[in-house]
């Protein structure tokens, strides 16, 4: 009777396993934001100098279109770009700059007369390596973007 009465009164398991568990599982959540944040501000990044390349290269006026009026009966005025300096511009700007260390590619660069728009982007790694999932795919990101400009002429 004392042998049993002594059995019950003890607990018979542990919260040890179930408390490490929830760490465990709270730490990997924890890597997983770090790295989707880390995702989101390269992108981030890589959009900003993206857009300063572009407004920069979108201020490349074609001259002779410019003084030759092309568009002056259409009701929306817009100044004529010079695709050729447009295009040097936008390479020689992206080609100076960086994102996270990684250099940006350019996969595509469109102009027309009016408009300008390219694609950019670049390879990256997640920053933490998330415990039991090592997965090639999720540790190298291609982090790409879409920017454009035009040349809507708007008078004072």
């Amino acid at each position: 009777m004392a042998i049993v009465k002594w059995l019950n009164g003890k607990s018979r398991g542990s919260l040890l396993p179930l408390s490490f568990g929830f760490f465990l599982i709270a730490m990997s959540l924890a890597f997983i934001s770090i790295n989707i944040s880390s995702a989101y501000a390269a992108k981030k990044e890589l959009t900003n100098i993206g857009e300063a390349a572009i407004n920069s290269a979108a201020h490349s006026i074609n001259l002779i279109a410019y003084y030759a009026e092309l568009n002056r009966f259409n009701s929306t005025k817009r100044v004529p770009l010079d695709c050729y300096l447009a295009n040097t511009r936008f390479h020689s700007i992206i080609n100076q700059s960086q994102v996270s260390g990684k250099s940006i590619n350019i996969e595509q660069f469109n102009c027309d007369l009016f408009e300008v728009s390219a694609q950019i982007s670049i390879n990256a790694h997640l920053p933490i390596d998330v415990p039991f999932f090592h997965l090639n795919e999720l540790d190298n990101l291609h982090i790409r973007t879409t920017i454009g400009a035009s040349s809507e002429y708007i008078p004072n």
